[in-house]
């Protein structure tokens, strides 16, 4: 488990960073080799922005901005999975 935060400087990029700049690439692979808990983590993240994505893709028409911000505002605070919650899609691959 993470005992510390660690700050990356203005020219490291962060785990936010990395997951949105490697989304596509990375929901692409059906398996992941986790070896530690960032792997953990870029996986959960992964799972979230597919789920943010399909949420303001149901809708049924295109939703403004405000809509769109107001639809993950509420799958925020609605459903949050953490791993090994049983409503995790597939929690056994954080673990």
């Amino acid at each position: 488990m993470l005992t510390t935060a660690h700050v990356a400087g203005p020219e490291q990029g962060d785990i936010i960073d990395e997951t949105l700049d490697l989304f596509r690439a990375n929901s692409l692979f059906r398996n992941f080799e986790i070896k530690g808990p960032v792997d953990r983590l870029l996986i959960i993240l992964i799972l979230y922005i597919s789920d943010c994505l399909a949420k303001i893709g149901s809708a049924r028409t295109v939703p403004t901005q405000i809509e769109a911000s107001k639809m993950l505002n509420t799958l925020s605070v609605d459903n949050l999975a953490i791993p090994g919650d049983a409503c995790l899609v597939d929690s056994r691959a954080v673990r």
